[in-house]
């Protein structure tokens, strides 16, 4: 079943651990609009602009927030999120641990004839 658009809100607003007084301080609206943005269906409701606002405080692209990113894609969101946030001694240690595996990868692809991450 897909989610609607404040049930995703709600969820996106309580995983960066933020109360509606919290979210609507951010983006410059009453408690009470944070209220009925999380009891609404389609995100075709709101002005691209008040999404892109909602969104940006919290810190999610305004495909994730629409319900228009694939799962992927979130979860690649989430990643590069984690990494801009790190200090940058951790996030070389990371991207270091990780491009051997993504080469290996490419590898593998390339002499199995498969898709390429390139």
């Amino acid at each position: 079943m897909e989610q609607d658009f404040g049930e995703r809100l709600r969820m996106l607003r309580r995983r960066r651990g933020m109360t509606q007084v919290d979210l609507a301080r951010a983006v410059g609206i009453t408690v009470q609009t944070v209220v009925r943005y999380e009891s609404l269906h389609s995100h075709e409701e709101l002005r691209p602009a008040r999404l892109k606002a909602l969104a940006g405080a919290l810190n999610v692209d305004t495909a994730e927030l629409a319900g228009e990113a694939a799962p992927e894609d979130e979860e690649i969101a989430v990643l590069t999120r984690g990494l801009r946030r790190m200090d940058p001694a951790r996030r070389e240690n990371l991207i270091a641990l990780m491009m051997p595996l993504i080469e290996q990868y490419r590898r593998e692809e390339d002499e199995d004839g498969g898709p390429s991450l390139s």
